[in-house]
């Protein structure tokens, strides 16, 4: 979950000295001789690794592949990671799986910074299921929002990771749809709602609710532009043109950048429409025109539906 809270300069202050020239060579020997840390490269972009004190069951070699699967998610929807440098540091913790975690961006560093729980007893199963560090490293790729507009910044990462994740194998077409087809109504306002998404507390209303504003939005742009072009290209284009965390755009800014990369005013007028008043959205019906629905715990594809090819294309898969 991406917080704007106070930098935590000190918790990682025995990697910054080597944070400015990431992967120079006193930092690759530091990786041969210390477990503990270690670096690696994704298209590009370099990561830090620190495990901070506490014993782990995973091996060193398993969170590298961690880190290294969940740069690959992002690098699979945004075609590049949207910063240079990041620092993983993993705290140890008493339980079993992966745990809390938090994303910023250290200004004075030039560098990402996320911070993430892994406990003792966590396997290699675990790190294999998790979405955590793949959802944290999507944020690093948006502008970090006031407090106020907490649900687009989470609901973009809740709606675009378990996408990077099946593009690169880790999930399948049936778990994305399904999860969704599952979760979306948690962020549709309560019968005593008054207010939009701008005044959203809870968990489900803060990231389903912007997730079911991101795919409002992607199949309104695909509808808009004859499915040349989708949410996709518009958080593609705020992150080349400088929105990442790293930014102090305004939600105002970033919108209208993604508007512009697709040529029509979706962004702005979907945001405006749910974010101060509680709009509803009749899931069940977007999903079969998708060509989605449940059926028990199994997910079927209608390929006949009228927005099937729309659903493919929001995939991105080779089929």
């Amino acid at each position: 979950m991406l917080l704007d809270y106070q930098k935590k300069l000190t918790a990682v202050a025995v990697v910054a000295t080597c944070v400015a020239g990431m992967l120079i060579a006193p930092c690759e020997a530091s990786a041969r001789v210390n477990s503990r840390q270690s670096t690696i490269a994704v298209d590009g972009s370099q990561f830090l690794i620190q495990i901070k004190d506490g014993d782990l069951n995973v091996s060193s070699e398993e969170v590298k592949t961690y880190v290294r699967d969940a740069a690959r998610a992002v690098v699979a929807y945004y075609g590049k990671f949207p910063v240079q440098k990041t620092i993983v540091a993993i705290a140890p913790t008493n339980d079993d799986g992966v745990g809390f975690a938090t994303s910023t961006h250290e200004d004075a560093g030039g560098y990402g910074l996320i911070e993430i729980d892994i406990g003792a007893y966590a396997n290699r199963g675990d790190l294999e299921t998790s979405w955590t560090l793949t959802h944290e490293m999507m944020h690093l790729a948006f502008p970090i929002l006031t407090r106020r507009h907490r649900w687009l910044a989470e609901g973009i990462a809740t709606y675009i990771e378990p996408i990077g994740r099946m593009r690169i194998g880790k999930v399948s077409r049936e778990e994305v749809w399904g999860d969704l087809a599952d979760n979306l109504q948690k962020g549709l306002p309560s019968s005593g709602d008054a207010g939009g998404l701008n005044s959203a507390r809870g968990y489900g209303r803060i990231y389903w609710g912007g997730a079911l504003y991101c795919l409002v939005a992607d199949v309104q742009i695909r509808k808009r532009t004859n499915n040349r072009r989708g949410l996709e290209q518009a958080l593609r284009a705020i992150a080349n043109e400088g929105g990442t965390a790293a930014s102090d755009w305004s939600t105002q800014k970033t919108l209208r950048v993604g508007d512009a990369a697709i040529r029509a005013q979706v962004l702005e007028n979907l945001f405006d429409e749910m974010a101060d008043a509680p709009k509803t959205v009749d899931i069940r019906q977007l999903l079969r025109e998708l060509g989605v629905r449940r059926q028990g715990r199994a997910t079927i594809f209608d390929d006949q539906a009228p927005l099937a090819h729309i659903r493919k294309s929001i995939e991105g898969l080779a089929i």
